[in-house]
Parts: C-alpha cells; sequence; structure tokens
C-alpha cells in the first residue's frame, strides 16, 4: 500500500438528532466536502459540560474527504453545526487504493 496515494481524512461529529445530522450530511455531500458520510447511531454521550456531567443521545457522523479538503470540512462545520462547540475529530486514515481515488474524485479539489 502506498499511503501518500491511499490516505484519506475520517472526520467525526455528534448531532443530538437524525433529521439535523441527514440535513447536514446532504449539505456537505451538494458542497463536495465530503465523498461519503455514514450516520452512527443512536449513541450514548457522557461528558463533562458547563461544570457538570451530562448523558444524552447522538448520532455520529463519520465523514470521508482528501486531506487537501480536511480544512474546508472543520471550518463547514464550525461555522454551521448548531452545537456551541461541536466535537471535531480529524483523523489520517489508510485506505486501499481504489477506495482512496474514489473518495479523491467525488471531493470537489476547490471550494
Amino acid at each position: 500500500m502506498t499511503i501518500e496515494q491511499s490516505t484519506i481524512a475520517l472526520v467525526i461529529t455528534t448531532f443530538d438528532d437524525p433529521r439535523s445530522a441527514d440535513a447536514f450530511s446532504a449539505r456537505l455531500l451538494d458542497d463536495g466536502l465530503v465523498a461519503c458520510v455514514n450516520r452512527v447511531g443512536p449513541v450514548t454521550s457522557s461528558y463533562h459540560w458547563q461544570g457538570e456531567v451530562c448523558r444524552d443521545e447522538e448520532y455520529q457522523l463519520h465523514m470521508k474527504t482528501s486531506l487537501e479538503r480536511v480544512d474546508d470540512l472543520k471550518a463547514a462545520i464550525e461555522r454551521l453545526h448548531p452545537y456551541d462547540c461541536p466535537e471535531v475529530l480529524i483523523l489520517q486514515a489508510g485506505s486501499s487504493q481504489s477506495y482512496s481515488q474514489w473518495v479523491q474524485q467525488c471531493v470537489r479539489t476547490t471550494p
């Protein structure tokens, strides 16, 4: 596996309801920022927020994009997400060469 040619970014965030998660996914796809979004959930999230421990049901979005567009995707999440402090986890992921090429073809290289 050639790492440089077979590396994509996996970006994860969460939403409190499936309709918002789906609408957000559709916008990212329409804007050419992602090749694929998987909605996972519901999941139970336990976390600290404003001095309290909270526990809520959420839906994770696993978004696949190119390394070249990861900063644009991060900025879009921070700008458009309804949470005050949205989760934005960015991971470099090795993939098969064919999957990586597919992601590259799907994601627009310019904003």
